[in-house]
Formats: structure tokens, C-alpha cells, sequence
């Protein structure tokens, strides 16, 4: 008896030593499809269901053997098979995501490999729609008719709009968001903050709130949204590799790793973004390296000189540091926002130089004011009025040569920044901004900081009341100079673009026709032509010359109930227009970002068809800003790619509960080595 019961032991461990292999991932004989080198990982994907092989899923590669933690993420083909390329020297972990599957265990194996990745099938709709993105499960959201509706509201759609806009911040439809039942929790989350607050009444705060609740009960009771596609064709070909960085805290709005104008410059080099906490930092990748480092940026009224911290290892960072609270937060408060190379290696970006307050405006702001009139009386009106605001964000540029912090006073409050290619940086604000930068004495900045800038402002003189110049982004024209900004309303005369000739000093406007609503990120493809993002869930495009507006619903599902007078429930937080091929997608690919469905959308000007590149891990992705960059432009698709992050508040929400930074390249085949 003893014995058989010992041979009964051995044989349960062996079958679960069996078991557990199977779940994970076991080696297994080469596939000649697949050419593993030194540097890379290959396998098959199979389904512990019968075997199958599981194409369009997500491999992912882990390694902390580095300063900071790194993962490569590829898709397999339609056999089944990945390939992981070009990985730094480590300890690897892989696993994989995929819908309709569980995400699998991870299996320990080493360069030059080929393994084989067992999945299973997930065992209910509900757990495979736990890695649906955001923007799946808002289309749940049933919306209020007509009549529950606030005055406010022309229709149904424009709610719906003005909904999407709290995606801003957030996803609605991440998982903390999804599960609140009582309508006292909603209410109480809606008062966290003063930008809640108020959308929530300008929305109907009773009708949000059983909106929300009724939404959130139907998620609980077990109802789920349609099953995403999978990565299909080309989509299958994307690299991503992915660093993390930031403190917990971090809230990065976007990063740089080139000149915009000419994606050539800096190859391998650092790429740059700015956090908004910890008293204000510049963050640095060094992707050769795979190094991050911090710099706390340094105020106007200091020596300028920057300070490197390592928030991965505190032991060894500079004095002052705070176990990465950025040391001297409480003393002045940096927040860097919407960093942007130039083409002599400075990092740009909107920074506050002297304490807001109209009393702190510099004395000769009056004497920046532009317009489209030279009256005197005009002039004299907008510049009273812009002196009579307090201005809490100027401009500032990080030397990367001299290591050190430069602060530029402007006359505007300043937001995002675009260069034209007579050096003069454009911003979009409380006005439309303009600094030369060929003008700045770098020797002698608040000497000539005046000199060099413009602030363009409008007014009707049968009135005397201010046409607002604010917007959100800017972008130049290739073609002619003109300058464009779009409006970010939702409905009425300000839901439109407007644009700026600098040589004629006239302005012009566009409204946006129905059903496009919120503008909110504007580019030009080589052409001329305007592309933009709408947060009624559309791709937008503009010809200049005609003045004819075209657009598109973006990718992904609609709100229940709703059809043609809707677009998706996508909201893009901005857009880009890769003008230079930077990824291998083709010149002047239309990049929206995904906000809400953790991915970008990628539009084909010729086909117009969408390529959906999204990252499964980690969750949520929430990308605002993009840049592209050549390192190389003969090494095919290792030589380019472009650079997002993880753009969003409070990053403990994420599954790494850190930020990220991706580099995503095209290759042309999913066993690409």
C-alpha cells in the first residue's frame, strides 16, 4: 500500500510538472520559418484546446537585467509564429495577451532560442473582455434621449460629444471607471476636482449620473462589449520596444526625440519628455544605453544648470533628492509641458520663467501685440486686455550641449509649440504666440526676449470685444506659412479651425460642419493639405484652397443606439502627420492617437484605410503627443520608427502602476530579424 500510494505521488507530480509546462512554454525543435539569431527569441503560439496555433496574439519579452526594465512586444503570424528581434543582454520572460485568450504564464528562456508558447481559451466572456480597450466598453454607455437632455444641448450627438471630452484626462471605460454602482460614489468623484466638476454640471449632473450608474450596473450584471479584432495583415508587423520611466507620480504630456522639420538630426539619440511633477523634471532616455535619468529643471533666476537624478537607484542620487520627489518641488514649481527639439540641439518647451499674476507681466508687453489691423485704438484695446491677465506658462529651452536651463519671458501664456522654418516658434494659448528664435541672444536673452516675439490677437472695433486667438495646437503650413489653429468647442461659431498669414497679417475661419465637433489636434500632410482630430470621434481633413471639409468615423464601435449622426466612441487627444516616412507606413500617413482604445489610429491619405497598431500591455495606453525619427536611413526598418508615452494622469492606475516610453517600428513581416 505504501508503495502504490508513493507511485500514486509521483505520478500527480509528474502529471501537474506536465501541466504546468504545458501552461507556460516548453522548448521545442527549430522551425525553419523562423531564423533565430544570438539576439533574438522565436517560437510558435499554440491553444492547450486542441493545439491549434494562435495568430494575431501579442508575444511579450521582459528583462529588469538592465537599469531600467525593457520589453519587446511582436505579433504572431498567421501560423502562429513570432520572432522578438534585436534584444539587449538579459534575463527574458515570456508571455501572451491575446483576445478571446487568457494572458498566459510566463516562461523563462534565453537569447537565441525557439520556444513554444502554451494559451489557454479564457474561460467566460467576461474575462476575455477584461483587456478590451476603453473605447469598447463606452460603447455600453446607453445615451439619454433628447428630452432628458439640458437646454444646453442641441441633440443627442452633441452630448456625446461634449461626454468624450472628459477622455482628456482619463479613459472612460478603464477599469476604475467602470465599476461604480451608487450614485453617491459618482457624485463624489465628480467633485475630486474643479475640471470634473464642471463638466459634470454643464453635462446634466443628474442625468450623467443615472447614465453612469445604469452603465456600470449592466457591466456588473455581466454584460460585456463586442470582441475587438485581432491584429491582421500588416498590422502584425509592428515592433515595439518599451522602456519604463517617471516616478509613480509622473504625468508626462508628451516627448522629443528629433527636429520635426528634418527627422535626420540626433540619430540614436536621447529622446526628452517633461514631466509636469515633482517640482519639474526632463526625463531621458538613452535607448542605446538603455539608460533613464531625470533633470530637475531649473528657474530662470538661478544659474540654470541642471541636476541628473536616478529615481531607479536613490542610492545614487544627487543631493537634494527625496527618494524621487524631485527635492525642490515646494521651492518652485517647474512643470514643463510639450518638449520640441530644434536644429541646434536645444529641447524647447513651455515652462513658466516669473510667478503668474498680471502684476508679474513684463513692461513691455503692450508692445508685443499683433494684429490684423494697424488702428491705434485697436492696438491699444488688445493690448490692454492682455496685460490684464496673468500669464502662469512662458517658454524655455533645455541646452543639451551645455547641460544647461534657459528661460524665455513671453507676453502670452504659452501651451503647445510648433517651429516654422524661419526658426520662430508658434503657440497656441490665452493667444496665438509667436518668438523668433533666430532673435534671442543667447548671451543676452532678457535683452532682446522682447524684440523677437509677437502676440496675435483680434478685435471687433463695432463692438470692441476681444475675438478670442486661443486654441489647442498649431501647425505650419509647408505650402504657404500659414499658420492654423483648431478650436476645441463642441458646438457653435467657436466649433471651428481658424488660420493666421503672417506676410498678409489677415485671419480666416473655418467652421467644422456637422457631425464634426472639438477639434483637437491639427497637421499638414507635405501637400498643404489640414488634417485633424475631432472628439465627435473623426479624422478630419481641410483643403485650403477649395475650403472643403471631408472626414471619417475613426476605428472601433459606436455608442449604443446611435448610427450615422455619431462617430466612434474613439476620442483623439491629438494627431500627427508623418510627413518624412518616419515609421515605413508611407509619406504623410495621417497618425491619430487612440486616447481612448489604446492604440494609433494610422490613415492612408491614397486608400483611406485605417491601420490599427495597439498595445496590449501595459493598460491602459494613453499617448497625446508623437515624433518620428531616421537614425538611420539606409539600415531599412531598424533605422527608423516613431516615439510615443504614457501621457496621462496618475500612472498607478496602469498594470505596471509606472509610465512608459515606446519606440514602434514597421518590419516587413512578422518573422522580421
Amino acid at each position: 500500500m505504501r508503495n502504490l500510494a508513493w507511485s500514486m505521488l509521483l505520478g500527480f507530480v509528474f502529471a501537474l510538472g506536465v501541466f504546468q509546462s504545458s501552461s507556460a512554454g516548453q522548448r521545442n525543435a527549430a522551425d525553419p520559418g523562423i531564423q533565430v539569431s544570438a539576439n533574438s527569441i522565436g517560437g510558435t503560439v499554440i491553444n492547450n484546446a486542441g493545439g491549434t496555433r494562435e495568430a494575431g496574439v501579442w508575444v511579450i519579452a521582459e528583462t529588469k537585467s538592465l537599469q531600467v526594465p525593457l520589453r519587446k512586444i511582436v505579433v504572431t503570424d498567421d501560423q502562429g509564429r513570432f520572432l522578438v528581434p534585436d534584444l539587449p543582454k538579459g534575463d527574458y520572460e515570456l508571455w501572451v495577451r491575446g483576445y478571446g485568450l487568457k494572458d498566459s504564464n510566463r516562461f523563462k528562456t534565453a537569447l537565441g532560442s525557439q520556444v513554444r508558447l502554451m494559451v489557454d481559451n479564457a474561460s467566460s466572456p467576461q474575462e476575455a473582455a477584461k483587456i478590451y480597450p476603453a473605447a469598447y466598453w463606452n460603447s455600453l454607455i446607453h445615451p439619454p434621449s433628447k428630452e432628458e437632455l439640458p437646454d444646453a444641448f442641441v441633440s443627442q450627438e452633441h452630448w456625446l460629444a461634449s461626454l468624450r471630452g472628459c477622455n482628456q484626462c482619463h479613459q472612460i471605460g478603464m477599469a476604475a471607471t467602470r465599476s461604480f454602482t451608487n450614485p453617491r460614489i459618482w457624485d463624489s468623484i465628480f467633485k475630486l476636482n474643479g475640471g470634473m466638476d464642471g463638466a459634470a454640471n454643464r453635462l446634466g449632473r443628474e442625468v450623467l449620473t443615472k447614465t453612469f450608474v445604469d452603465w456600470a450596473t449592466r457591466i456588473q450584471k455581466g454584460e460585456v462589449p463586442a470582441v475587438p479584432p485581432r491584429p491582421s495583415g500588416i498590422e502584425r508587423n509592428f515592433v515595439v520596444t518599451q522602456w519604463d520611466w517617471g516616478a509613480p507620480e509622473s504625468f508626462f504630456h508628451d516627448l522629443t526625440s528629433t527636429d520635426k522639420r528634418n527627422p535626420t538630426l540626433y540619430p540614436y539619440g536621447k529622446v526628452y519628455g517633461a514631466d509636469r511633477t515633482g517640482g519639474g523634471r526632463l526625463w531621458v532616455l538613452d535607448p542605446v544605453k538603455n539608460t533613464v535619468q531625470a533633470l530637475l529643471v531649473q528657474p530662470r533666476n538661478s544659474q540654470g544648470y541642471s541636476t541628473a537624478v536616478d529615481y531607479y537607484h536613490p542610492r545614487n542620487a544627487g543631493a537634494g533628492d527625496e527618494g524621487g520627489d524631485g527635492g525642490t518641488a515646494a521651492a518652485w514649481m517647474a512643470s514643463p509641458h510639450n518638449p520640441m527639439f530644434d536644429d541646434k540641439g536645444r529641447v524647447w518647451m513651455t515652462v513658466p520663467v516669473r510667478p503668474p499674476g498680471k502684476q508679474n507681466n513684463p513692461k513691455w508687453a503692450a508692445s508685443t501685440v499683433a494684429s490684423d489691423t494697424d488702428d491705434p485704438t485697436a492696438l491699444s484695446l488688445l493690448a490692454e486686455r492682455l496685460t490684464s491677465r496673468g500669464h502662469g506658462m512662458q517658454l524655455g529651452y533645455y541646452d543639451t550641449k551645455t547641460n544647461k536651463f534657459v528661460g524665455v519671458d513671453t507676453s502670452y501664456n504659452t501651451h503647445h509649440l510648433q517651429f516654422d522654418w524661419q526658426g520662430r516658434i508658434w503657440s497656441d494659448g490665452d493667444v496665438l504666440g509667436m518668438l523668433d528664435t533666430t532673435k534671442v541672444d543667447p548671451n543676452n536673452v532678457e535683452g532682446t526676449e522682447a524684440g523677437a516675439q509677437k502676440a496675435w490677437m483680434r478685435i471687433d472695433m463695432k463692438t470692441q470685444i476681444e475675438i478670442s486667438t486661443g486654441g489647442y495646437a498649431t501647425a505650419i503650413s509647408p505650402i504657404d506659412g500659414t499658420v492654423w489653429v483648431p478650436v476645441p468647442q463642441v458646438n457653435g461659431a467657436q466649433n471651428k479651425l481658424y488660420m493666421l498669414n503672417p506676410k498678409t497679417k489677415q485671419f480666416k475661419d473655418y467652421p467644422l460642419p456637422p457631425p464634426l465637433r472639438l477639434s483637437h489636434g491639427i497637421d499638414f500632410s507635405t501637400d498643404g493639405t489640414v488634417w485633424f482630430s475631432a472628439g465627435s470621434g473623426h479624422l478630419g481633413k481641410l483643403d485650403p484652397k477649395t475650403g472643403k471639409f471631408s472626414y471619417w468615423d475613426l476605428p472601433g464601435p459606436k455608442f449604443a443606439g446611435t448610427g450615422k449622426e455619431t462617430g466612434s466612441t474613439e476620442y483623439p487627444y491629438f494627431l500627427w502627420v508623418d510627413q518624412f516616412d518616419t515609421l515605413g507606413l508611407g509619406k504623410d500617413t495621417v497618425i491619430v492617437t487612440g486616447t481612448t482604445s489604446d492604440s494609433l489610429l494610422m490613415f492612408d491619405p491614397k486608400t483611406e484605410k485605417f491601420t490599427v497598431f495597439r498595445l496590449p500591455y501595459p493598460m491602459p495606453f494613453f499617448t497625446r503627443g508623437l515624433d518620428g525619427r531616421i537614425d538611420d536611413p539606409r539600415a531599412g526598418w531598424k533605422g527608423r520608427g516613431i516615439w510615443a508615452t504614457y501621457s496621462s494622469y496618475m500612472p498607478k492606475f496602469t498594470e505596471t502602476k509606472i509610465g512608459n516610453i515606446e519606440h514602434i517600428q514597421l518590419r516587413p513581416n512578422p518573422l522580421a530579424n
